[in-house]
């Protein structure tokens, strides 16, 4: 193996090891955010609970029919007043 063949294989392995790095940072940070949204889900299943609301309920079409007719009731009056 030559000097050459041996700093580029140098190269490559700080490299890797740069790379290995970030990954798992980039599983870290992945891992936070998980968690983050695992708690934010905890939390509204809870306050659909005090409010009772079936969380169960939230996915079904007739949920989205009434939160489509809530946005054109909403967005209605906004138009008027332009």
């Amino acid at each position: 193996m030559t000097d050459r063949d041996k700093q580029r294989l140098d190269e490559l392995e700080e490299k890797t090891a740069y790379l290995l790095a970030r990954q798992d940072e980039q599983d870290t940070r992945m891992s936070q955010i998980v968690a983050r949204l695992v708690y934010i889900e905890v939390c509204q299943h809870r306050l659909m609970k005090e409010m009772g609301i079936a969380p169960g309920k939230i996915d079904t079409i007739q949920a989205a029919q009434d939160d489509a007719k809530t946005i054109n009731l909403t967005t209605i009056p906004e138009l008027r007043l332009n």
